[in-house]
């Protein structure tokens, strides 16, 4: 899952919660071969990483028999045997590279790309003789040319389709497989799915499946487009422009909350930077705020909720956070929960923390090449000079820094930077006092020996 899938599953979730109705869940795997159980199972981990708990569907159950498509083949060729008994649907020959022809010569001469209903109606010889060649079939569903199909989208309002300008779409692929138009709109219905929110990209799909629908005499959702979620190049947010994978984030180390309080203000209007969980955030959500402009990904938003989250958990929270990433690399004798409290107000992942432990306790001050040239310019005696305070004075660190000052003649950023660098191996970073506390009297003595010899 990434960014704009998770999206849609949170306002899914956001809404289920608020009307006090069920999250369902259904993995959509009529493609056969791209879909493998690991799949599902990567699913399955980003919605319960998220706490996005489902009330129906795979590993919890529910009304239906299976809530893998792929396991519902029989339910889906009883609806084709109805639809072909009442000549709803037909079998279509037509290869793919005649389609890309058409296509071409429909866009060249102005016109929207479409089927050309060349086998709507086809003799029966015609249908027969293909057969007979052993050329396999599409079934496509013949929409109603001469009426409109309407619906009210709770997001975008009214929407009218003429039957004339959609055309006879797949429901039935070559393989015997059903296509995403038909198995999704037959198990809406089945499934007494009352709400379907969804991408703005489906729209123009809602019309067909309304049809298909009624054509069936089966349930006909309410329905939610949402606008898009973009990249910076304004296409649908994916992995070729900038979104990141569930999976990603959370090795990256982000908060399931922080990313649940980026989406769910993504497209929807919520009037403040109050930080909420997921059941405060459903009570919020409301259908009347979700814009119907796009909205593009924003990385810096999220790294606000992020600090917004660091800022909010308690010591042991963020002690748990951090300790796969510190623990091993930290030394024996520093307090893991110390270190935490010293660092959580400059971090926002765990891999900062390693950052910060490689600065204060393994890579020498020649690594980071501004360091080096902020204590060079400080020079030798600086640090002779700092030694000597830091001795006299150990215990007292805003004596310690008036005391380098006066006996170096240093002040201001000139004072104070080239002992940051020194002790941190950084330029900015937890309050000094703070550190040397941390680091103790033989470490600091030792990191500004180091800082002499630069």
């Amino acid at each position: 899952m990434h960014l704009g899938n998770l999206r849609t599953a949170l306002l899914n979730f956001l809404l289920a919660r608020k009307s006090k109705s069920n999250f369902l869940l259904r993995i959509e795997d009529t493609d056969l071969e791209r879909s493998e159980m690991k799949f599902a199972d990567a699913i399955f981990q980003d919605l319960e990483w998220m706490e996005l708990d489902w009330q129906e569907g795979p590993k919890i159950g529910g009304k239906e028999s299976s809530y893998f498509q792929s396991e519902r083949s029989d339910i889906y060729n009883s609806f084709y045997d109805n639809l072909l008994a009442k000549d709803l649907i037909y079998p279509c020959f037509m290869s793919e590279e005649e389609l890309k022809i058409i296509r071409r010569n429909q866009i060249a001469a102005g016109q929207p790309p479409r089927y050309s209903g060349m086998w709507a109606n086809a003799s029966k010889e015609d249908v027969e003789a293909e057969f007979e060649k052993g050329s396999k079939p599409v079934y496509r569903f013949r929409i109603p040319k001469d009426g409109t199909i309407s619906f009210t989208d709770l997001v975008k309002g009214e929407q009218v389709f003429s039957g004339v300008d959609l055309d006879d779409f797949i429901v039935k692929k070559k393989d015997g497989n059903p296509t995403f138009m038909f198995a999704n709109a037959v198990d809406d219905s089945l499934m007494e799915v009352n709400v379907v929110l969804r991408g703005e990209d489906h729209l123009s799909n809602t019309p067909r499946q309304i049809a298909l629908l009624e054509s069936l005499n089966l349930p006909i959702p309410t329905f939610i487009h949402v606008a898009l979620f973009t990249g910076d190049d304004g296409a649908p947010l994916s992995k070729r422009n900038g979104s990141l994978s569930v999976e990603e984030l959370r090795k990256e180390g982000y908060f399931p909350k922080a990313i649940a309080n980026y989406l769910c203000r993504v497209g929807h209007t919520i009037g403040d930077n109050e930080l909420r969980d997921l059941d405060q955030l459903s009570l919020i959500f409301n259908v009347s705020n979700i814009s119907s402009s796009p909205s593009r990904f924003d990385v810096d938003q999220l790294k606000f909720w992020q600090k917004k989250v660091i800022e909010s958990e308690d010591s042991q929270s963020l002690t748990d956070w951090l300790r796969p990433s510190l623990e091993g690399s930290l030394p024996t004798d520093i307090n893991l929960s110390k270190f935490v409290d010293l660092i959580k107000d400059n971090i926002l992942f765990p891999r900062e923390g390693r950052t910060y432990i490689d600065n204060l306790f393994n890579l020498p001050l020649t690594t980071n090449l501004s360091v080096k040239e902020k204590i060079s310019d400080a020079g030798k005696e600086f640090f002779e000079v700092a030694k000597t305070a830091v001795e006299d004075n150990w215990g007292d660190w805003s004596k310690t820094m008036k005391a380098i000052g006066n006996d170096s003649g240093k002040k201001g950023k000139d004072l104070f930077m080239p002992i940051r660098a020194a002790v941190t191996g950084q330029l900015s970073g937890p309050e000094l006092d703070q550190v040397t506390e941390i680091l103790g009297l033989e470490r600091i003595l030792k990191r500004l020996e180091e800082a002499s010899k630069l």
